[in-house]
């Protein structure tokens, strides 16, 4: 009985947390178009929100299908400037492991609030870490001050043209 009674709780929990997802509640900063490749193929739409003050969003829309080893490329070339320390690696380890491959369509949001970082994939809660650092590092590939590409950067933080719009 007792195992039932916390299976429902864990189950709640989950519920709660995956809920909290709803793009109208965060406010639109800017967006950019990601191309990669020397032909400049382009893979998504990506998009920054702010909520309250310590809520970030950035959201990914995908324009074709990436399989999961070239998300982890570009996660290693995202943070291939931070520090190598213990806390530093055990983030970037988190992202790499819950990194999965994405479809054509799909949208991967990654939000950070307080001391929480919550990945998902089509709106459904994927994973949650309660770890600081996750939440310092993983939106740094597009808006850390050595962002990947720097008009990306300029156009997620509204200072550049919002780009294409994809639903």
């Amino acid at each position: 009985m007792r195992s039932l009674a916390a299976l429902m709780a864990l189950v709640a929990g989950l519920q709660v947390s995956a809920s909290d997802f709803e793009r109208e509640s965060y406010a639109l900063v800017g967006q950019a178009l990601v191309e990669v490749g020397p032909f400049g193929l382009d893979v998504y739409q990506a998009r920054y929100f702010t909520g309250r003050p310590d809520e970030t969003l950035i959201e990914l829309i995908y324009l074709r299908d990436v399989p999961r080893y070239l998300s982890l490329k570009g996660w290693e070339k995202g943070f291939s400037h931070i520090e190598p320390e213990r806390e530093n690696q055990e983030a970037i380890d988190w992202i790499r492991s819950n990194t999965p491959s994405f479809e054509e369509g799909d949208r991967f949001a990654m939000l950070v609030t307080g001391g929480a970082t919550r990945l998902f994939l089509n709106g459904r809660l994927l994973s949650e870490s309660r770890s600081e650092n996750v939440g310092k590092i993983i939106h740094v590939p597009w808006i850390g001050d050595r962002a990947l590409d720097h008009d990306v950067r300029a156009k997620l933080l509204g200072r550049g043209q919002s780009g294409e719009t994809v639903d």
